[in-house]
């Protein structure tokens, strides 16, 4: 199964207690990042009256004041110990209110309701010459093949001409496979769950034919003529993770539906069965509204979050508008039964 809360799994390699902090970190004003500091400090004050130690707050602190504010609407969610910050991620829509809590676990729910999952992407740009790739990292890389050919037709036909047009597309072939090779393997290699592809319509036809069926069915296109990554790529990026995350947001919810409508035990609901199926490491995709979620069930549900990821399941957030019943605002899809139902 892909993994695809790895980030929230990332923050059990520390024993806390933990600051997580979410923030509007909007810059789009002349004054933005007076209000930044401002409402930093706010958020600050409030971690000092929850006991928050010095260090982590040092840890904030420079975290905070140190970063480069994104341009326009964004919000940023943070979460960090005495030694470092263990997450510091930037959301495009900022918190309705700011939240700060000091806790022997990070507050998973505050950070599941203002960010998303993350959508590793592999970027390319395709043209008759080979491909500038964007892997999952960042890094960027130009690919080619080793032929040596031409890679323009003839303007004109001619004598012996067609030969000569065989031998420019054998090169765009060879240098389409060469491209695809490199992409199906930072895909692999990133578990990425999208690939964006731009260029002209030929140049992605052509790598759509030379790649791994695992890359193909997670490819979007963009129309673009050169060989490298247009600038507008972000824009397109944003958008097609946006239509990821709600596919597979959509088909855990069906799914939950479909299972909650059996009675073999594979889908439970409620803090007290989520929780007796995640000690028995049963929960393979545990769905959860914090809107729903009862204040006093907080803490145990940011638990049951950090427990499902660290057993290799996947956590989805449900929204009130979903045709489910979820008691406590939590729910699960579970590998096998457990308790009276096994």
């Amino acid at each position: 199964m892909v993994m695809r809360n790895i980030w929230i799994r990332d923050l059990n390699d520390s024993a806390g207690p933990f600051a997580t902090v979410v923030m509007d970190a909007t810059h789009d004003t002349a004054d933005a990042t007076e209000q930044y500091r401002l409402r930093w400090r706010d958020l600050r004050e409030r971690l000092v009256d929850a006991g928050a130690d010095d260090a982590t707050l040092a840890v904030l602190d420079e975290a905070v004041t140190g970063a480069g504010a994104p341009d326009g609407t964004a919000g940023r969610l943070l979460v960090a110990d005495s030694a470092r910050v263990l997450l510091d991620r930037h959301c495009e829509v900022p918190p309705e209110r700011g939240t700060a809590s000091w806790g022997p676990v990070p507050d998973l729910l505050a950070v599941l309701s203002s960010g998303s999952d993350e959508v590793p992407t592999v970027v390319v740009a395709v043209d008759r010459t080979g491909g500038e790739i964007r892997a999952v990292d960042g890094s960027v890389e130009t690919v080619s093949s080793d032929a040596t050919g031409p890679v323009h037709k003839a303007n004109t036909a001619g004598p012996g001409e067609g030969g000569a047009d065989a031998r420019v597309e054998e090169t765009w072939k060879r240098n389409a496979q060469a491209v695809a090779e490199r992409v199906d393997k930072l895909v692999r290699g990133g578990n990425a769950g999208l690939l964006v592809v731009a260029g002209d319509a030929p140049a992605r036809a052509r790598l759509r034919d030379e790649l791994a069926p695992a890359s193909a069915e997670i490819m979007a296109e963009i129309e673009n003529t050169g060989g490298t990554v247009p600038e507008q790529v972000d824009d397109t990026v944003r958008a097609a993770a946006d239509d990821v995350r709600e596919q597979r947001r959509v088909t855990a919810v069906t799914s939950y539906a479909t299972a909650s409508g059996r009675t073999d035990g594979l889908a439970v609901t409620g803090l007290s069965g989520v929780a007796a199926a995640a000690r028995a490491h049963a929960v393979e995709t545990l769905l959860v509204d914090p809107s729903a979620v009862p204040e006093t069930s907080g803490p145990a549900a940011d638990v049951l979050v950090r427990a499902v990821v660290s057993a290799d399941g996947d956590v989805v957030q449900a929204r009130p508008g979903d045709d489910v019943t979820l008691s406590d605002g939590l729910g699960a899809i579970l590998r096998f039964p457990v308790g009276p139902a096994a």
